[in-house]
């Protein structure tokens, strides 16, 4: 899938944000549909030619993930650990301590949008190795079905 298809599957993904409690839901929808298309690009970091890699600073020529890209992608295979639920997992750890600081609605946003990101690629001929390291395929799509 192209990067706008996984920026607008994953801002879609934000109705679910109707569970959370209302005092938890103080963010202007804007700021939420950009984490959720962050959240969405992630998982392509590692590929040479992704979106977020390549995303610049305004007026600079500034990438400030162009750093983290390269190193993900010296370590990961594509569709590999990034799109996994072990990938998933280890982003909803590393944004955690800042729940406290910024609250729920953007971590989940952002754990949205990663997540749309799997089940849109899932949904592929080639699917996702979903309980990395395993060498298994899980498409949610049956074969004829895939695109």
């Amino acid at each position: 899938m192209t990067w706008p298809t996984h920026t607008l599957l994953g801002i879609s993904t934000l109705w679910l944000l109707v569970w959370l409690p209302p005092e938890a839901l103080h963010y202007d929808l804007g700021v939420l549909a950009i984490v959720a298309a962050f959240g969405a690009l992630l998982p392509d970091l590692h590929a040479s030619d992704s979106k977020i890699k390549h995303l610049e600073v305004p007026n600079t020529n500034v990438k400030p993930f162009m750093l983290p890209a390269l190193v993900v992608s010296g370590s990961d295979q594509h569709r590999g650990l990034l799109h996994s639920l072990a990938g998933l997992s280890m982003v909803a750890v590393m944004c955690g301590p800042d729940i406290g600081r910024v609250g729920w609605a953007p971590l989940v946003a952002l754990l949205l949008g990663y997540a749309s990101h799997l089940i849109d690629d899932s949904a592929t001929k080639s699917g996702i190795r979903l309980l990395y390291p395993k060498n298994q395929r899980f498409h949610l799509l049956p074969l004829e079905w895939r695109q």
